[in-house]
């Protein structure tokens, strides 16, 4: 009986071993989770992050039991919120003064195909977590970016409703202006239990996502924000199941 205890314990530990990384063995992970994203750079206009689908499958090669190296295919989607509000004073034609308050909103949804290479560090003294970095190659897909502007009198003498522009919209497919290959760190942790995996991630973009060279001259004239210097940032969670090659 206490032979039998020992072989359970022994195979009990294995299992959980094998489950977390298997040396000399390979494994495959789907996975899928969301993304919350925005930009980072001099630009401060992009800075409310926005949320978004990611999901692919991660292979990994144990070197040992506390040691992993991956290789992953995601698709991502990311982006940001933009919103900006400026107040002008103006002279109506009666000769009355009012307060124009101005607020453009939109999103720059831009989806990428993704390549992590990561280093996975199992912590030996707490089974299934790990800690991980490496670098990412991304891939773009699509660019988009939705604007819409309002405009409304918010001080006036003889305040009238007659006065309120129509809020123009703009659509701008920003695929051609975007750089087709993006590059950066991602740093991360995850924690594996019956080969389930729970993965939480930082990516810091470290090339500009955006080539300045390519927008439009009247771009500017069009919308008051700037696309110059902005780099990809996001935080994703995923979940995932291992699958033992």
């Amino acid at each position: 009986m206490k032979k039998f205890g020992i072989i359970v314990c022994m195979t009990c530990c294995s299992m959980g071993l094998l489950a977390q990384n298997a040396p000399g063995k390979f494994s495959v992970k789907p996975m899928a989770g969301i993304n919350v994203s925005t930009f980072a750079g001099d630009n401060s206009d992009f800075s409310k992050s926005k949320v978004g689908f990611t999901g692919g499958a991660e292979v990994e090669y144990g070197i040992n039991n506390w040691l992993g190296l991956s290789l992953g295919v995601m698709y991502s989607q990311q982006g940001s919120k933009v919103e900006i509000s400026s107040t002008t004073e103006q002279v109506a034609d009666w000769g009355e003064e009012y307060t124009i308050l101005t607020t453009n909103m939109g999103k720059l949804k831009t989806d990428y195909l993704n390549l992590p290479l990561m280093v996975n560090f199992y912590i030996p003294s707490v089974r299934g977590l790990s800690v991980k970095t490496g670098i990412q190659l991304g891939i773009l897909t699509s660019g988009k970016l939705n604007m819409e502007m309002e405009s409304k009198v918010i001080e006036a003498p003889n305040y009238s409703s007659y006065y309120y522009p129509i809020p123009p919209k703009v659509d701008l497919y920003m695929t051609e202006f975007c750089k087709s290959v993006d590059f950066g760190i991602p740093v991360g942790i995850s924690y594996e239990y019956k080969n389930i995996v729970l993965d939480a991630r930082y990516y810091f973009g470290l090339t500009s996502c955006v080539d300045g060279n390519k927008i439009p001259k009247d771009f500017y004239s069009l919308l008051p924000i700037s696309l110059e210097d902005i780099k990809n940032r996001h935080f994703s969670v995923t979940l995932g199941y291992r699958f033992h090659l």
